[in-house]
């Protein structure tokens, strides 16, 4: 499932809004050579302390990018789905709203938008809104997700993981999956684990136990509060 979040984003301006959908050119195998529909301008950091993402996309992908500014690709195979994406705020907030039209219609989920986090620290990066499905990969700032009966992905490395990731939900607007997967066995980190009622942990690897990562003192912290199914892997 946290491969399915795959691909790629979409961008916005400061200055508006645009709406685009992906042409169907070329394929979109994971990772392949082409890139994915860019679907607007690039955004420069400036003097942004704050980012708020919201919406109601099936899947969004929040990754850190490789170039100095924010980035939005269409990675969505559904070539039905279009969004539009906006951008607002301050001088030292970004707002960005990406929606898509009927997303009640179907639960059709061929792929994501994504949106590449330029390298630069930011005090907090903020998702709310109706995603479905929210893919996170480390990024360099203090991350705080809602709940909307969705789905994370936390896609981490550890060594460069120097942030809190926290997922706030409630008994009445919970988490309805989270898998945290791990490219080692954590030393650095430590987990906040609050489950609704009946709610579970699969652990196969057994990391909570061997690394004491759920009790841990370590920094920094994942805090998970209200979710329905936890898994934690390493990845191979």
């Amino acid at each position: 499932m946290k491969r399915i979040a795959l691909l790629f984003l979409i961008l916005i301006s400061l200055s508006g809004c645009a709406t685009g959908a992906k042409d169907g050119t070329g394929d979109f195998d994971m990772f392949a050579e082409e890139r994915p529909e860019k679907i607007h301008d690039d955004i420069a950091p400036g003097s942004f302390r704050q980012v708020n993402i919201s919406g109601n996309a099936k899947s969004i992908v929040i990754r850190p990018g490789a170039s100095e500014n924010f980035e939005f690709y269409n990675g969505d195979l559904n070539l039905a789905h279009t969004y539009t994406v906006c951008c607002g705020g301050s001088e030292e907030t970004l707002d960005i709203e990406i929606t898509m039209e009927n997303p009640d219609e179907d639960n059709d989920i061929l792929g994501s938008v994504l949106i590449d986090i330029p390298k630069k620290e930011f005090e907090k990066v903020e998702i709310a809104g109706d995603f479905r499905q929210v893919s996170l990969g480390t990024i360099n700032s203090d991350v705080l997700i809602h709940a909307n009966d969705s789905l994370v992905n936390l896609d981490l490395e550890a060594d460069l993981l120097n942030h809190d990731i926290t997922l706030d939900g409630s008994e009445s607007n919970a988490f309805r999956c989270v898998s945290v997967y791990l490219d080692k066995f954590p030393d650095n980190i430590s987990m906040d684990l609050n489950l609704i009622q009946g709610g579970t942990i699969n652990d196969p690897q057994d990391i909570l136990q061997e690394n004491g990562f759920e009790a841990g003192s370590g920094k920094p912290v994942i805090s998970i509060n209200h979710a329905k199914e936890v898994n934690i892997l390493k990845q191979e």
